[in-house]
């Protein structure tokens, strides 16, 4: 150990003692820091609570609406809508047909398809009929 004598402070010791001081600063920081942010919350509540004093009791009105010149333009237009439909053309008649066929197919098929249902159920219709009367005067 002729060579390496231990000095009185070794190289962790200072590191550790630089640690020590830099974390007493940074927590004196901290600490400074801390009370200025309570300062500051402090003076925000009492802005807060001053501006609630202050506008908490406002009421505020507003005023009655005027929507007269609206109802008039609304019945203007409605005015002029009417005069425009009495001056459109009126139909000259009112027809009422029931079609079987229609007026666009003319075909023989389609003609004879439903002719022949139309036929087929009137004579259900009849065939229903006398069975009815026959099973009423039966039944008396």
């Amino acid at each position: 150990m002729s060579n390496q004598q231990t000095p009185d402070k070794t190289i962790i010791d200072e590191v550790v003692e630089s640690l020590i001081k830099r974390t007493e600063l940074l927590e004196k920081e901290l600490a400074t820091k801390n009370e200025a942010l309570s300062a500051k919350e402090e003076q925000t509540q009492a802005l807060i609570t001053d501006f609630e004093n202050k506008f908490g009791n406002i009421v505020i009105q507003a005023p009655k609406s005027d929507l007269s010149e609206i109802n008039t333009s609304l019945k203007n237009g409605l005015v002029n809508i009417n005069q425009n439909m009495e001056k459109w053309p009126k139909p000259l008649k009112k027809e009422y047909r029931f079609l079987f066929f229609s007026e666009q197919l003319r075909s023989v098929e389609y003609i004879r398809a439903v002719l022949t249902r139309i036929i087929l159920c009137l004579l259900a219709l009849v065939f229903m009929i006398f069975a009815y009367l026959l099973l009423n005067n039966h039944m008396k």
